[in-house]
C-alpha cells in the first residue's frame, strides 16, 4: 500500500508479487547531503522479474539494468566483460568474507540409513572426504582462479578468524592420508569399480550429494567433487533438486549432505545457521539437534559428539561476553568445527556468489567495491539513496 508509512528512501507502488516491483521515491525521507539535498536522488526504481539466471544474466549482458550484483554468473565473465562498451556497463569484482562459496554441509544426525549415518558422525571420514577433494582444479574451473581454496572459516580480516593455518586444515588435497583414514575405519574392500563397499551387505558405499542448481551451479561442483572422490574410492552419488523439494528433504533429515554456501557465518553470533544447528533453519547438520538446542533441551535430542555439544555451549555463551571476548570465543568454535569438519569447504573469499556487480556508465556515486557480508548487506551498505543518473 503506497499510503502506508515508510522510513526507507522509497515506498513500494506496485508489489514484489508481481513481474515488476516498483518503488518510487519517499518525499518525506529524513536524510539529506551535504548540502542540505534531501535524499534519494533517483526518483524511482523498477525491479523485474527473470524466469532463470540465464536471463538475469542476458539482460545485464545487454545493458539493462543500471545496476545487478545478485545472480550474476562469474563463469561468464569473459563475455561479460566483452560486453562492456556495447552494454554501457562497467563490472565490479566484490570479494565476500566467509571462506566457502560452495560448502558440503554434513547431516551428523542421519539415522534412516545407520551404516552411512555411522561414518556421517565419524569425524575421520568426513575428514577423509575433505582431504579428497581438488579444492586448486574448482577454483580454477567455477571461479576462473579469482577464490581461495580452502576450509569453511571465515577471511583473516575478519575478527572471528581462527587464523591462516585453519585455512587448509583437513582442506588440501591428500589422496594419500584420506586413502589411510577411511582404511582405519575398516573400509578396506572395494567392488570391481574400485569403489568401496559398505560393511554390512558388501554393496557400494554411496554418499549423496543433494544438490540445488542457485546462486551458483552447485549440481556441477558436486559432480566435480564426485571424480575427485574415485580416487579415494567413495562413490559421491549428486542429487540435484528443485530448491523448496531440497529444503524439505533436509528439513525431514533424509540428506546425507547438502551442498550450499555458508555465507554469513563470517560473523558467527549474527548468522551461525551455515555453521551450526542452532535452529530449525540450520538442521542441515541434524534437525533433532538443531531442535534440542533452540529449546533449550525440551524438545529433539542432544548431540552424540562431545565436539558438538561443546562448539553449541559455547556459542551460547558468546551472549553474556565482551567484544573481545566473544571474538576469541568464535575463533575457538571455529578451530572446533573446522578440526572436526562439520562442514567440508572448497572455495570462498570470491566474488562468485554475490560479487560480480554490473553497473551503468550513466550512473553516478556507485562504489568502487562494496561490501558482501551477511552485516552489510549489497546494495545497501553502499547507500543506493546516494546515487544519481549522471546528465
Amino acid at each position: 500500500n503506497p499510503e502506508l508509512p515508510t522510513l526507507g528512501p522509497w515506498r513500494t507502488v506496485k508489489p514484489i508479487n508481481t513481474p515488476t516491483w516498483v518503488m518510487d521515491r519517499n518525499p518525506y525521507y529524513y536524510a539529506v547531503d551535504t548540502a542540505g539535498n534531501q535524499l534519494p536522488y533517483i526518483d524511482g526504481i523498477v525491479m523485474t522479474l527473470a524466469a532463470d539466471i540465464e536471463v538475469v544474466n542476458l539482460r545485464a549482458m545487454a545493458g539493462q539494468f543500471d545496476e545487478q550484483e545478485r545472480h550474476i554468473d562469474l563463469s561468464k565473465l569473459p563475455v561479460i566483460l566483452e560486453n562492456r562498451d556495447r552494454g554501457k556497463y562497467d563490472v565490479h569484482l566484490d570479494l565476500a568474507y566467509n571462506g566457502a562459496d560452495t560448502a558440503l554441509h554434513v547431516n551428523m544426525g542421519y539415522t534412516k540409513d545407520p551404516v552411512v549415518g555411522k561414518l556421517l558422525a565419524t569425524a575421520d571420514f568426513r575428514r577423509a572426504l575433505a582431504l579428497g577433494i581438488d579444492r586448486d582444479q574448482m577454483n580454477e574451473t567455477f571461479w576462473l582462479g579469482l577464490g581461495t581454496p580452502g576450509s569453511t572459516a571465515p577471511a583473516e580480516a575478519m575478527p572471528e578468524s581462527p587464523g591462516p593455518e585453519w585455512r587448509k586444515k583437513w582442506s588440501v588435497l591428500d589422496i594419500k592420508q584420506a586413502n589411510a583414514l577411511l582404511d582405519n575405519l575398516g573400509l578396506t574392500k572395494k567392488d570391481r569399480d574400485g569403489y568401496r563397499v559398505r560393511p554390512d551387505n558388501g554393496q557400494r558405499l554411496a554418499i549423496q550429494l543433494l544438490a540445488v542448481k542457485a546462486f551458483m551451479d552447485w549440481p556441477k561442483h558436486a559432480e566435480m567433487i564426485s571424480q575427485h572422490w574415485r580416487k579415494i574410492g567413495i562413490f559421491g552419488d549428486v542429487k540435484e533438486a528443485e530448491r523448496g523439494l531440497a529444503f524439505e528433504k533436509v528439513a525431514a533429515g533424509e540428506h546425507h549432505m547438502l551442498v550450499w554456501t555458508n555465507g554469513g557465518t563470517e560473523l558467527l553470533y549474527l548468522y551461525p545457521s551455515w555453521a551450526l544447528p542452532t535452529d530449525i533453519t540450520s538442521g542441515a547438520y541434524g534437525m533433532e539437534t538443531a531442535r534440542w538446542f533452540s529449546s533449550n533441551g525440551t524438545q529433539g535430542a542432544k548431540p552424540d559428539d562431545p565436539h558438538m555439544v561443546k562448539a553449541l555451549e559455547m556459542f551460547a555463551a558468546g551472549a553474556g561476553m565482551k567484544q573481545e571476548d566473544r571474538d576469541k570465543n568464535a575463533q575457538e568454535i571455529w578451530k572446533i568445527m573446522v578440526d572436526q569438519q562439520f562442514h567440508i569447504g572448497t572455495v570462498g573469499q570470491s566474488p562468485a556468489l554475490m560479487g560480480v556487480r554490473l553497473v551503468s556508465r550513466r550512473m553516478g556515486n556507485t562504489p568502487d567495491r562494496a561490501c558482501i557480508a551477511q552485516h552489510c548487506r549489497t546494495p545497501g551498505s553502499s547507500h543506493p539513496e546516494t546515487w544519481f543518473y549522471k546528465s
